[in-house]
């Protein structure tokens, strides 16, 4: 049997591009055609505007002269240097002849050469009523020792799934809950100068305050020029952040924020609902729930071609689910994030 050759993807030859892009269209139809589709545009850009606070590392694995699989590498870069995470597809007329393992045989010796001791690979799963999901890709990293690390269950939610009268009402229970003691700002594409500061304090806050299950992470310091960095790539990947905040008015500090990640690409019916934190001394006021409906508002007046708003909380998230299922999100299944921990 023909065995995979693995090469990284070079963001200037075109039809290695295109073969991966297959890859990723043809797996997505195979494994979970219910949700979101790949956009071309984004992956394409993706892959010559990295994240600024990772190594981000491509690959493909060809057989017979074809694109077969597909592997995309992170390697954080300023914080928790211990991590590594990777994404594997394989083409699925392809599969059953060796790509999948060596494209997982690869990224675990690049990360142990890297010095990296946990390496996360995320892989599908079933969740409750949800879409039933094969359990090969489960099956696959159990074979290897990995452990199940963080359950993310996968919801979705039509942009009018409230009925108008009780959108409202719920709006206008969590402005009360809210009183006056917040402001509510919005905007939509780059933070605005005023605010760069505050945000980017919220934001190196976000993994010491979610959920992360098994996986040990440290906290991320988020300064202004990382989320100017960030801010340019969104803009290159034509993604639009559709951002909600509550400032506290007698500190001046931004204290809840969400964000909805829409496309430049009006033809793209799907957003994606991002991190939505408060601060924990202000928790209690339901502003969680405030910046969601108000952010919602603001979707629905901007993007009209959006139909469908996706989110994933951790399975013990349990207020952020409260809310989402106030909010109308429906399950769909669940990624599964299982771990690699090299021997010291």
């Amino acid at each position: 049997m023909t065995e995979a050759t693995i090469r990284e993807l070079d963001p200037a030859d075109g039809d290695l591009v295109a073969g991966a892009f297959e890859v990723l269209r043809a797996a997505h139809e195979a494994d979970c055609p219910e949700s979101p589709a790949h956009h071309r545009g984004k992956f394409i850009a993706g892959l010559s505007y990295p994240p600024p606070d990772e190594r981000h590392l491509t690959f493909v694995a060809e057989l017979d002269g074809e694109v077969a699989g597909l592997l995309e590498i992170g390697l954080p870069s300023r914080e928790n240097l211990h991590f590594g995470w990777a994404d594997i597809y394989v083409r699925p007329d392809l599969r059953r002849r060796g790509v999948g393992t060596a494209l997982y045989d690869h990224f675990i010796a690049l990360g142990r050469a890297e010095g990296r001791t946990d390496l996360s690979v995320q892989t599908r799963m079933t969740w409750e009523d949800g879409v039933k999901r094969s359990d090969e890709g489960q099956r696959f990293l159990e074979k290897r020792g990995l452990k199940l690390a963080l359950t993310s269950i996968n919801r979705s939610c039509a942009v009018d799934a409230l009925d108008p009268a009780v959108e409202q009402d719920l709006l206008a229970q969590a402005r009360t809950a809210a009183g006056e003691d917040y402001e509510i700002i919005s905007w939509i594409g780059r933070t605005p100068d005023e605010l760069m500061e505050t945000m980017a304090r919220i934001d190196s806050t976000i993994l010491a305050e979610v959920p992360l299950g098994d996986l040990e992470l440290e906290p991320e310091h988020i300064d202004v020029e990382l989320k100017q960095a960030k801010a340019e790539r969104n803009e290159a990947m034509g993604v639009i952040p559709v951002q909600t905040v509550a400032r506290h008015r007698a500190s001046g500090e931004v204290v809840a924020n969400t964000a909805v990640f829409c496309y430049d690409d009006h033809t793209y019916p799907e957003a994606f609902q991002g991190i939505t934190i408060v601060d924990k001394d202000h928790r209690g006021h339901r502003l969680g729930l405030l910046l969601k409906l108000e952010n919602l508002l603001l979707v629905r007046e901007n993007f009209p071609g959006v139909r469908r708003i996706w989110t994933d909380n951790a399975d013990v998230n349990a207020p952020m689910i409260g809310i989402n299922v106030t909010l109308g999100y429906e399950i769909v299944d669940a990624i599964g994030e299982f771990l690699y921990k090299a021997e010291s």
